[in-house]
């Protein structure tokens, strides 16, 4: 075999599936059997297992309502801690109250391997979703060091930039509520709002194995959260 086809055939091997021909495949709901967390927000005070970072958030009216802790530097965090998981299914209520954007976020607690355990993640604001496999691309820890110094990428990590994130357009509303859903099977992430698959990434980072910390993430201010489900195999 030549090298150009040889190379040819690498590249296809590690692409990830961002785009795919014809209508993705949706990973079926009763493939996650098991309940891992649930909240509804009904008591006053977060539970045990989350924790808050740069966050002036509260829980009003049995909803968190997401709020960026003034001259804090960072958006909100809402961090669940769960047991070790690699497929999961996360469900969540959420409704645009001034916010631009929220990111759900599948972190690993002191994982080394990428800037702060970062995983992968879905970004969803009004008009677009992206799914990102921050441990290959952007949370990758020489490309996050580089990119904080503000030093160039190189051509292959520009690539790699480019091969781990997947952008959709969508249209959503300010104070209105949707269900949205993000599913989780080996290297496959894929988003739903209201039942309808919204976007597929395949990306060897998103099946990371012991995934252990989901995040509600939220800048500036206000994001509102209900209904948040964890499930598994």
């Amino acid at each position: 075999m030549s090298f150009q086809r040889s190379f040819f055939s690498l590249l296809c091997l590690l692409a990830p599936l961002s785009v795919f021909a014809g209508a993705p495949v949706a990973i079926p709901a009763d493939y996650f059997q098991q309940t891992l967390f649930t909240d509804d927000f009904s008591e006053p005070e977060l539970g045990k297992q989350w924790t808050l970072y740069k966050s002036s958030s509260a829980i009003k009216d049995g909803v968190l309502q997401g709020v960026e802790l003034k001259d804090g530097g960072h958006a909100a965090v809402h961090q669940l801690k769960t047991e070790p998981y690699s497929d999961v299914e996360l469900s969540v209520d959420l409704k645009f109250a001034g916010s631009p954007s929220t990111n759900l976020t599948f972190n690993q607690h002191k994982f080394k391997g990428s800037h702060a355990g970062h995983l992968c993640r879905v970004v969803v604001s009004p008009t677009k979703v992206t799914l990102r496999d921050g441990k290959t691309g952007v949370f990758n820890n020489e490309i996050f060091k580089k990119r904080q110094a503000k030093e160039k990428l190189t051509a292959e990590e520009q690539a790699i930039l480019k091969k781990t994130q997947a952008v959709f357009p969508v249209k959503l509303e300010q104070d209105k509520w949707y269900t949205v859903t993000v599913r989780i099977k080996g290297d496959l992430m894929q988003a739903f709002i209201d039942g309808r698959l919204i976007g597929s990434l395949q990306s060897p980072g998103i099946a990371h194995a012991t995934k252990d910390k989901i995040g509600l993430v939220t800048p500036k201010e206000s994001i509102h959260y209900d209904n948040v489900i964890v499930k598994v195999p």
